[in-house]
């Protein structure tokens, strides 16, 4: 009879253990919506980059985008940070300390880059009651479960989210989705 050191068993019950835990998770599990404030994992709009660098840890290099971007000057100077898993790119108006976190785009992972359109759309509108549907400025706008990437107009005006599914979360200030 063969035996196995415990070393081995151990190891394999703690990555089961962490691959549970990992699909246990929601894809929009880290999404704040608290009091009219909306971020990611603690990083929240309105910021200021000396507040981000605190709450990441690192200090921000940021990069000027060039004016063809589509999201204009909400993410006219960019970074982007790891946040757990994830990788975060925040949009600020300006590069000085005090400029304030105007957009926040998750990159998806994993089984957040899995899962259905419709499944993240039903999270994010239990994670943030009011979350209205914003269509596109296009001709005929498409219905709500046509969109393939539809935006929210979130409780209070001044914030919307956009999904993206199989790629990410794009949560900024409503005038950048114009």
């Amino acid at each position: 009879m063969t035996t196995t050191p415990w070393g081995f068993g151990l190891a394999g019950a703690l990555l089961a253990g962490s691959l549970f835990a990992q699909a246990a998770e929601t894809p929009l599990a880290r999404l704040e919506a608290d009091g009219g404030k909306f971020g990611w994992d603690s990083i929240t709009l309105g910021m200021s980059s000396v507040q981000v660098e605190r709450r990441t840890g690192v200090t921000l290099a940021m990069q000027e985008r060039s004016a063809s971007s589509t999201e204009g000057a909400c993410m006219a100077f960019s970074v982007t940070v790891e946040r757990g898993t994830l990788r975060l790119t925040l949009g600020f108006p300006s590069s000085r300390p005090g400029a304030k976190l105007q957009s926040v785009y998750v990159h998806f992972e994993g089984y957040q880059i899995a899962a259905k359109r419709e499944a993240l759309v039903r999270e994010l509108k239990e994670k943030v009651v009011g979350a209205t549907y914003q269509p596109p400025k296009i001709q005929p706008p498409p219905a709500e479960v046509d969109d393939p990437a539809p935006s929210y107009l979130l409780p209070g005006g001044e914030y919307a989210a956009r999904l993206v599914p199989g790629d990410g979360l794009w949560i900024t200030l409503r005038e950048c989705l114009d």
